[in-house]
């Protein structure tokens, strides 16, 4: 049975077949390379551990409370959801088999029979149900929350006035709908974010709150263990549905406080498999014979955020100023050799409901430019020479107006995002990888009044109705209409400072093979296909 057989599942899949990245990193800089065309794979052969720098230290690795990208790429291996995307964004089966959608409001699934947990536990309805109705009550909120709200009585579950989910139907075992109180656009979609990995009930109630330190999937490889701010380390699940991974496992090196350089020297030394291109890399590996280099363009975007209840930064004026005498080509050339693409909006290029405009110019008035000098400070995770030249072109670009700066570095990722949910923080730098295939994963996750991720305290009645009336609407042209108005009300609004979108750019070893990096991006790629050439010297 062809699981798209509906023409809402239809328009879905086509509607967001968009190459773009997800969830929210830790902005150190990556410096790009030049495409380069990877070798024609060979027949593939199954052995080897494949060891991957981790660029901080996961702050958990249960899929409903996982917040940065570092946890992300690890429960990407473990867990799998009811769909999935293939590395075009095509929406794929995964632990559901089938699914059908009747008036866009009823979704109904069949399980695999033969998908089985690594407690060797199957996979049911009871599990789903579960692990739906356990991210509706997730503290943090996560940002698939949205979407979940959507199901008949998920916001009186959320609030606990109800402790039954009416929306959720169980048939069997294997077989369940789905109830949504209206049509929305992007709910199948949202299903194969990785928040809604299926978790399994019996092993979550035994273990507590010690579950994301010994996470249990149904992925195709299975936790082994881990040392924190050291290793990460997976097998493979041989009782994997979709056939056993080729690689006997994963070794994940954490480098905890980014340490560029540590990375790059293991990376020379084959201690690893593959890196992320950053700083003089290119330059360093340039003697080394046969190594792959990939270099994609992707829908992310990189930003400061301004926190407009912040006294000095309320007056959008000035927050208008701060980002009209940027010069971002300058910036772009000048700190990251031309490689990135300025920007000045918040839709990437490609994405549905991008536009290519200037935003409402500064209207802080020049007599202000008179009084006494401001110092505005702006938060970093990152200390790299380039992040130091960056903040340093910032300051010169502010200097007409009579602004300095005063940089803070938090290096600890857990520590950096509790900073800047705090009230003390002004400007913060960040970069934002779409959740999922749709304009909503920015523009909502970052900017509706109930985001967990709206560190800039944006709150606007407006924006947040038409974001609830965008997602109901399945018309392509309508819906991006909207999307535009409410980017042009907030770029008005300047709580962000939008910079450049940033690229996929990464290097591997010669002898690894089958790389076909997800157009999420690296850390939603699965790792099951890839390979070890034991035959090219490493």
């Amino acid at each position: 049975m062809n699981p798209l057989k509906q023409s809402f599942i239809c328009f879905v899949s086509l509607f967001f077949l968009l190459p773009l990245l997800q969830g929210c990193s830790n902005p150190e800089e990556i410096e790009g390379v030049g495409l380069q065309a990877v070798p024609p794979q060979k027949p593939p052969v199954h052995g080897g551990i494949y060891r991957i720098p981790l660029r901080g230290n996961p702050i958990t690795l249960d899929p409903a409370y996982v917040q940065d990208n570092f946890g992300e790429f690890v429960v990407h291996q473990v867990f799998d959801g009811l769909v999935r995307f293939d590395p075009y964004l095509s929406i794929l089966p995964a632990l559901a088999e089938t699914w059908e959608v009747k008036k866009g409001t009823r979704y109904t699934f069949k399980l695999r029979q033969d998908a089985v947990f690594h407690n060797q536990e199957p996979v049911t309805a009871d599990d789903v149900c579960f692990s739906i109705q356990r991210l509706l009550r997730a503290e943090p909120p996560s940002a698939v929350l949205q979407h979940l709200l959507k199901i008949d009585g998920a916001v009186e579950y959320r609030n606990k006035t109800r402790d039954t989910l009416p929306g959720f139907q169980i048939e069997s075992e294997k077989n369940f709908s789905i109830h949504l109180i209206k049509p929305h656009a992007p709910f199948l979609t949202a299903l194969g974010m990785y928040q809604v990995s299926i978790v399994p009930e019996n092993a979550v109630m035994r273990l507590g709150d010690t579950f994301g330190n010994n996470p249990v999937g149904s992925g195709p490889f299975r936790f082994v263990s881990w040392e924190d701010e050291r290793a990460i380390q997976l097998h493979r699940f041989n009782a994997y549905y979709g056939g056993p991974a080729r690689l006997d496992g994963i070794y994940f090196r954490i480098y905890p406080d980014g340490l560029n350089q540590a990375v790059l020297n293991d990376f020379k030394n084959s201690r690893l498999d593959e890196m992320t291109v950053f700083g003089n890399a290119q330059e360093a590996l340039a003697g080394f014979k046969g190594l792959q280099w990939i270099h994609k363009p992707s829908m992310s975007l990189f930003f400061y955020g301004i926190n407009i209840r912040y006294p000095h930064l309320e007056d959008p004026g000035l927050r208008n100023a701060l980002s009209a005498v940027i010069d971002r080509q300058t910036l772009v050339n000048t700190v990251y050799g031309g490689k990135y693409q300025a920007t000045q909006t918040i839709l990437p290029p490609g994405m549905d409901g991008h536009q290519r405009f200037d935003p409402v110019k500064a209207s802080y008035p020049s007599s202000s430019l008179q009084r006494q000098p401001l110092e505005i400070e702006i938060v970093s995770a990152g200390k790299s020479p380039r992040v130091k030249r960056e903040i340093e072109l910032i300051q010169r670009f502010w200097a007409p107006l009579n602004i300095t700066i005063q940089t803070k570095y938090i290096m600890d990722w857990k520590q950096f995002t509790s900073y800047i949910r705090s009230d003390a923080v002004q400007i913060y730098r960040y970069g934002w990888h779409a959740d999922l295939p749709d304009p909503d994963s920015f523009l909502s996750s970052l900017f509706s009044s109930d985001a967990a991720h709206n560190h800039m305290n944006l709150n606007d009645e407006t924006i947040d109705v038409l974001l609830s009336d965008a997602r109901g609407i399945l018309d392509p042209i309508e819906r991006t209409e909207i999307y535009r108005k409410i980017e042009t009300r907030i770029l008005a609004a300047a709580p962000i400072i939008p910079l450049f979108n940033m690229d996929t750019n990464r290097v591997y070893q010669p002898h690894v093979q089958s790389i076909n990096i997800n157009a999420i991006g690296p850390h939603a790629t699965k790792l099951n296909k890839i390979w070890l050439d034991k035959n090219l010297n490493k």
